[in-house]
């Protein structure tokens, strides 16, 4: 909602004589009973309160946040764009409820399109991460083995491109290799990696296309990446490729979506292989929604095949209802497991609700 006479009064504050650009506070909060199952070696079994919810992590890929967005018109079509946008988790996290960061980016915006630079999510994520249901919640694909992590996070010291060309939207990024060489202190070899999605309507039918090319990049933690980034340890150069296609098909109350992820890690410390692999991912899920409720379920797999080594398959699935009190709050509950195919196997299984306001 619109804050501009509390923009104004601190900017007055502070810098008396600067013209103001228009300013928009929004947020919103979630807080989740839920019960966790299964043999504890992810997350101990028991009762939490959490907001999100991933593998090993209750409140992983929360939902809480508070968002501070600015724009001032410049004339002759071109506007100034600033945001920044931090995790406001009502939980245990790592901030013991306070508050940390998301986006945070300044830009312009025209005829020509939008550019962006700052800390932003990669067109890889935002292409589909919403086509998720449960997303934000403890029945998220994401971290859960239904989509791989490069849903997750975001990529600083990045630079974007966005514009429609009719009806198809087109993003494209690319995130600067800033590391050092530890031997003499100059700019380290890693090339900057790329990104970009597609967004295609045909219909009642969109179609997404994304990329991600991370060849010789120092740090691909920096893309916004979890466990993918930790599963070749700390090499000095790290290469990841990834490629998603999905559709999405909305018909009045229903809505049914797929996608599929192909990703490629490899180590590029000189004759190790060890840690290079391949990781796919298979993603289903559908939506009914009858008046203010919506009944969706969620299936997945993700699987791992490290070079010479014996390829593992782990499963998701998640079943729930949302009801909408009003556009701003909403309750959820339902189920969630996830399920790693190694040996011994390691299984969790989640049981709950929550309820979200946003503001």
């Amino acid at each position: 909602m619109k804050k501009n006479l509390i923009a104004l009064a601190v900017a007055a504050a502070a810098l008396p004589f600067a013209a103001v650009a228009d300013v928009t506070v929004s947020g919103g909060l979630q807080a989740q009973l839920v019960s966790v199952g299964g043999d504890g070696a992810a997350t101990p079994t028991g009762l939490y309160a959490s907001d999100g919810g991933e593998f090993g992590s209750e409140n992983g890929g929360s939902f809480g946040f508070i968002k501070f967005s600015a724009s001032e018109d410049l004339g002759n079509g071109l506007t100034a764009l600033a945001m920044w946008n931090g995790v406001a988790n009502v939980g245990d996290s790592n901030a013991a409820g306070g508050i940390s960061g998301r986006d945070a980016y300044v830009g312009l915006s025209g005829s020509f399109g939008t550019v962006l630079a700052g800390t932003l999510a990669t067109p890889y994520k935002s292409s589909t991460v919403s086509w998720d249901p449960f997303v934000t919640t403890f029945m998220q694909a994401r971290g859960n083995f239904g989509m791989s992590d490069a849903q997750n996070g975001y990529a600083s010291n990045a630079l974007a491109y966005a514009n429609t060309f009719g009806a198809v939207k087109l993003v494209a990024a690319m995130v600067l290799d800033e590391s050092v060489d530890p031997t003499d202190g100059t700019k380290a070899a890693g090339k900057h990696a790329m990104a970009f999605s597609l967004n295609v309507p045909f219909g009642p039918v969109e179609v997404a296309l994304a990329m991600v090319n991370a060849d010789e990049f120092t740090n691909i933690g920096n893309l916004g990446l979890g466990a993918t980034a930790s599963a070749l340890g700390n090499n000095t150069l790290d290469t990841l490729t990834a490629t998603k296609l999905g559709a999405k098909y909305s018909a009045g109350d229903l809505t049914i979506a797929a996608q599929t992820e192909m990703l490629t890690l490899e180590d590029a410390t000189a004759g190790v292989t060890t840690l290079d692999m391949d990781v796919n991912y298979m993603y289903l899920t559908g939506s009914y929604t009858v008046g203010a409720n919506t009944f969706s379920a969620a299936f997945g797999n993700q699987t791992w095949k490290p070079a010479g080594g014996t390829e593992t398959t782990d499963t998701y699935a998640a079943l729930g209802m949302k009801h909408a009190f009003s556009k701003k709050v909403s309750a959820h509950l339902g189920y969630r497991a996830s399920s790693v195919d190694t040996t011994p196997s390691n299984d969790e299984t989640m049981v709950g609700a929550g309820l979200v306001v946003k503001f």
